[in-house]
């Protein structure tokens, strides 16, 4: 199996994302019902599966004193001919979080997904299970503005900025409901 198949077979279907094939490319609708906030992405890969973060509940063995209890909304995790990624995105109706709030949430989130590799290594027995991704941590705020209703993101040269490539370092988007999962990479 390969790693997708795994997490597939892993994650409670409750958890997952449907995706859907528009114009002959894979899509998400990202629905953050707490958060009341919806975003498209569009042109993911074919090996490509998204689930709901915060749908796992840290057990109570956790205090939460330095937020380790708190998760991102959304990883998307992908195959494909630009490399393998896994994505963590937390989306907002509006600013407000502070940046340290979502880094502990991304942060999160990045310990969800170690837990998810030591399960795939250990009992579907993949010794290099998500072993090689790249990551990178987003968050998405002001998603539901009127006046970016079919607009889809594209950023300016990233050129002479960080790679959002840790927690720390999360590429903030702004007011976009449709983006590109390319340019999340």
């Amino acid at each position: 199996m390969n790693d997708i198949a795994i997490l597939q077979a892993m994650l409670n279907t409750g958890a997952q994302v449907p995706l859907q094939q528009t114009a002959g490319k894979l899509s998400v609708m990202l629905k953050d019902k707490e958060g009341k906030t919806n975003v498209e992405i569009v042109n993911l890969p074919d090996e490509s599966i998204v689930f709901k973060s915060d749908f796992f509940k840290p057990p109570n063995i956790f205090r939460g004193s330095k937020g380790e209890r708190r998760r991102a909304d959304f990883v998307i995790v992908s195959s494909g001919e630009t490399g393998n990624w896994i994505i963590c995105i937390e989306t907002q109706k509006k600013t407000g979080k502070d940046s340290e709030y979502v880094e502990q949430q991304l942060r999160g989130t990045q310990c969800l997904i170690s837990y998810c590799q030591c399960v795939g290594k250990s009992f579907w027995q993949s010794a290099k299970f998500l072993d090689g991704y790249r990551y990178r941590y987003v968050s998405i705020v002001n998603i539901n503005v009127d006046k970016q209703t079919t607009l889809a993101y594209k950023p300016k040269s990233q050129s002479g900025k960080k790679v959002h490539d840790s927690p720390n370092t999360f590429r903030e988007i702004l007011g976009h409901k449709t983006l590109y999962f390319n340019e999340l990479t």
